[in-house]
């Protein structure tokens, strides 16, 4: 029997699972935008704490996932060749 994959390797995808994944990146990134756009004006209407630290949260994902995104474009450079 052929063992099913538990999860998206990057070492072992194939250009169509890399563009999948590519597409569900900018999904969230989109996503995360929206959020982080909603927390800020929500900052700036109540200035308080936890606004703060969300913001700064999102930020940081958002920083990890256009990392994630840069990796991904290089692997689907790597395959088109």
């Amino acid at each position: 029997m052929k063992k099913q994959k538990k999860g998206f390797v990057l070492a072992e995808a194939t250009l169509a699972e890399v563009n999948k994944q590519l597409k569900v990146n900018l999904f969230v990134i989109i996503v995360v935008g929206v959020v982080l756009g909603s927390n800020i004006v929500h900052f700036i209407q109540e200035k308080t704490v936890f606004y703060a630290v969300l913001i700064a949260a999102m930020v940081i994902a958002l920083f990890f996932v256009i990392k994630s995104r840069q990796v991904l474009k290089l692997k689907q450079r790597e395959l088109s060749k």
